[in-house]
């Protein structure tokens, strides 16, 4: 076979941005939350200096995985977001996020601990970030869902990024101590922001709602 036919076969440079990317993820998972650079770079099969060149630095390789990982996040999220009613949004929306942070935790603790090198704020590192894309994401729900009852949706943001920021931060906890079941889990913060949101309760009251502290 000639030159050319040798050619085609080679993978541009968006694919093996994405295949470097790939096994940068790889790493991560199997390596651990500590993996360096430079095992993510021998996962595929360059060095540190190679790899940095498809994503510009450090940095640009971080949140090129942060965003890989967002994207994950949000279609694991999207399909509890279809709900018409409030209670069931916020079971469904915490167990998913819960779900996916136990089954990806390695990569989860790897972007929750890369605060950025460069001039970058704090607030714009890979988690941050994430936090902010699923904020909008549950705000456009609940918004969509308030309205639909004939109630003010001027309050939909606040509660969005409140229940997000809530559950981001009682799933942290969690993924470090694991001193209870993501049932457990689910159900104390689902609770909690039925109970703590009163325009969602009043969009629609389960039979139950008032009669026991736990939801079923």
């Amino acid at each position: 076979m000639g030159a050319q036919g040798r050619e085609s076969r080679r993978p541009s440079r968006a694919e093996r941005r994405a295949q470097l990317l790939d096994a940068a993820v790889e790493a991560i998972r199997t390596i651990g939350a500590g993996a360096s650079m430079e095992q993510l770079a021998k996962q595929g099969g360059v060095t540190k200096p190679i790899l940095y060149r498809h994503f510009g630095d450090r940095d640009g390789l971080v949140d090129a995985i942060g965003e890989r990982y967002a994207e994950h996040l949000l279609e694991r999220l999207m399909p509890s977001l279809d709900s018409d009613k409030p209670i069931e949004l916020l079971r469904r929306t915490v167990d998913a996020y819960l779900a996916f942070l136990e089954e990806d935790s390695e990569l989860y603790t790897f972007l929750l601990h890369q605060a950025p090198r460069t001039s970058k704020r704090v607030d714009e590192r890979p988690i941050s970030s994430l936090i902010d894309a699923i904020g909008r994401q549950v705000a456009v729900a609940i918004g969509d869902q308030l309205r639909a009852n004939g109630l003010d949706a001027g309050g939909a943001e606040p509660m969005a990024f409140g229940i997000v920021g809530m559950v981001h931060q009682a799933g942290d906890w969690w993924i470090r101590s694991r001193t209870m079941s993501r049932a457990a889990l689910t159900d104390y913060l689902a609770t909690l922001l039925w109970n703590g949101f009163s325009g969602l309760r009043e969009a629609t009251t389960p039979a139950d709602a008032d009669a026991s502290p736990v939801l079923h």
